[in-house]
């Protein structure tokens, strides 16, 4: 994978380009940024770069047997470490080299792989992921042997937050590592990284991807150009995001969640329960994705409220519906269904039952929206409500 290959982050791949004509590479960097916002791509471009045969001014050359192993994931001299689970039966101490294979298949199949996309991959179901003592001992001997091939030996430590107290074992190597021998580490949460590792890391912000970015890969990639609009949208700045919701129907998180409103505004305990049920069948990384967008969703309607004005990004559907929902979305009651869908999203990925998720966010919203016709209805205590009369909110 070249630098090239990657959408958006100019200003992070100008700065690793310094780097590279400067001579001067720290031997400890931490790529940290949020999902989706291509970091492990970068890492990896990076890395190839590094052992690349015939490096360009730019960026690798895409083309020599050290690049064409790097993209394989096959180096020798690329180690890969990231979290792993016991496999059921096995006595023998977990490590990425047993789960390559795994993840292999995993980032070839989506390069802006995440950390419940690995899960996933494992079926981890309810276990744990860490990385060991037993890891890092593993890494201390690997990088006592000299290079096979490369013109660097290089350590990807993906998801180095879960590195954990072991991370301990490896402070001296990333003081003093061996001539030409890099760590690079990616994270989507630095503040969980041991301070004694952050001390000795260049840290590399990665940010959120712009629009524009996204909308550009989306449409390389083939995807509709009717649709790349919304999502990009959608996407708040995460790649990985978009090209889940590409992958789904469309408007699929609008239609569910504009009927969970209309469910919390006033129906019958049948009607929730059905909608509970289907939506708790959903798999977990689609229901955070109706989580992101709840939010957009709702802080739309709130600007709509104020500022009267529509998003070109939005159906004409979602139009419709910011239009005649929007009285409800008071500061107040935007604050505690934000609160509601933050809270459902945290549950879930404590890996919380989906559909009692499901149902206590149900409750959370209905309690909310029932305690903003309470405050309308106070200001105005001589007229009736006349917003939420129309047919998104009939019987």
């Amino acid at each position: 994978m070249k630098l090239a290959d990657i959408p958006g982050q100019e200003g992070v791949k100008a700065l690793l380009r310094q780097g590279l004509e400067s001579g001067r590479i720290p031997h400890a960097q931490l790529f940290a940024g949020p999902p989706g916002s291509g970091k492990l791509p970068l890492a990896l471009a990076y890395a190839q770069w590094l052992m690349c045969h015939q490096p360009g001014e730019n960026d690798s050359c895409g083309e020599c047997a050290s690049c064409r192993k790097v993209d394989k994931l096959i180096h020798p001299d690329l180690h890969w470490v990231f979290p792993v689970i016991s496999r059921q039966g096995e006595s023998e101490k977990p490590g990425s080299e047993q789960w390559m294979r795994e993840f292999r298949q995993a980032f070839t199949q989506n390069p802006h792989l995440e950390y419940n996309d690995w899960r996933e991959a494992m079926q981890a179901d309810q276990k744990q992921l860490n990385i060991s003592r037993h890891e890092c001992y593993a890494i201390l001997s690997k990088l006592g042997l000299s290079a096979f091939e490369g013109r660097y030996k290089v350590v990807l430590l993906w998801l180095a937050e879960y590195l954990g107290d072991a991370g301990n074992l490896l402070l001296k190597m990333l003081e003093e590592p061996p001539d030409r021998t890099v760590f690079l580490l990616v994270s989507s949460q630095p503040e969980q990284i041991l301070p004694t590792i952050l001390s000795r890391t260049r840290t590399l912000r990665v940010p959120p991807l712009d629009t524009d970015a996204i909308k550009s890969h989306l449409l390389d990639a083939g995807y509709p150009a009717e649709r790349v609009a919304e999502v990009a949208l959608f996407a708040d700045g995460n790649l990985h995001k978009a090209l889940q919701a590409m992958n789904e129907e469309p408007y699929e998180h609008g239609r569910r969640f504009m009927t969970l409103l209309r469910l919390a505004y006033g129906s019958k305990a049948t009607e929730v329960q059905r909608w509970v049920n289907e939506a708790g069948d959903t798999g977990r990384e689609a229901l955070k994705g109706f989580m992101d967008y709840g939010l957009l969703l709702l802080r739309q309607c709130y600007l709509y409220r104020h500022l009267q004005s529509q998003s070109n990004g939005w159906s004409s559907e979602e139009n419709d519906f910011v239009v005649k929902f929007s009285p409800f979305i008071s500061a107040p009651s935007l604050a505690a269904m934000q609160e509601a869908l933050e809270t459902a999203a945290y549950r879930l990925e404590r890996n919380g039952h989906q559909r009692l998720v499901m149902h206590n966010l149900f409750f959370d919203l209905q309690e909310a929206l029932a305690a903003e016709r309470k405050r309308q209805m106070k200001a105005s205590t001589h007229r009736p409500l006349a917003v939420g009369s129309g047919p998104l909110f009939g019987a």
